[in-house]
């Protein structure tokens, strides 16, 4: 297995150092080098990545900002002149910190670092077509999709209602929604829900597991239509 992972570094010495050591590693697909955190973003809301080496002082958008914009973060090693960042650093939950400059040993043991996380954590686009794999408490979680029965959003932050439990995720409603796919409506801005699970329907709300959940306008018909009501 490779891991796809991208360069974040506004100096140029230091960016070429790490581009050539991930193109000669064995374990690594380089994609693409960014000198700034904004263009990072962009190509990381389409393309999928499992780590991001990551420089901590960059422009206006430094790596911590980076970081607290990405619904869910990849693995991610940080590179920096300075060890004042590192307990910072860690509260982002990252894998490696790295003083610069770096060496070819100090490079291999943090991507055995990252190899070794993926192996113990799979990740959801390795679970099976009716599974998810969501992260919580620093580790992840295998949910069957037929289980879950709603989704509510929280800004930043989602929450999964199965039967039994709730999960709180830093996601989005739109990329999880794309994840479970089409047995699954936003019937709301603020809901998702398994039509399965749907129980009741008025001409506002709906009843799934227990809860009353509203039906906007906007999205009432289409939603109604994939209930395949007898008419």
């Amino acid at each position: 297995m490779k891991l796809r992972s991208i360069v974040v570094e506004d100096d140029i010495l230091a960016r070429k150092m790490l581009e050539h050591l991930c193109v000669k590693h064995d374990s690594l697909e380089h994609l693409q080098s960014f000198e700034s955190a904004e263009d990072a973003l962009v190509f990381l809301e389409t393309i999928d990545v499992d780590l991001i080496w990551l420089d901590v002082e960059m422009g206006e958008l430094n790596g911590f900002d980076l970081l607290k914009r990405l619904a869910n973060p990849p693995s991610v090693i940080m590179t920096t002149s300075s060890s004042a960042y590192a307990f910072e650093a860690y509260q982002h939950d990252i894998v490696d910190y790295i003083l610069k400059p770096i060496n070819l040993d100090r490079f291999n043991s943090a991507v055995t670092k990252v190899m070794s996380l993926e192996k113990h954590n799979p990740k959801e686009t390795e679970a099976a077509d009716n599974d998810i794999f969501i992260k919580s408490d620093k580790k992840h979680i295998r949910l069957a999709i037929d289980d879950i029965t709603y989704v509510e959003n929280l800004s930043d932050y989602v929450k999964i209602y199965t039967k039994s439990n709730v999960h709180i995720v830093h996601a989005t409603m739109k990329s999880l929604g794309e994840k479970l796919g089409d047995a699954f409506f936003r019937v709301h801005r603020s809901f998702l829900v398994n039509l399965s699970k749907v129980k009741d329907v008025d001409d506002n709300n709906l009843i799934a597991g227990g809860r009353e959940i509203p039906i906007s306008r906007r999205t009432k018909s289409e939603f109604l239509e994939k209930l395949n009501i007898l008419k």
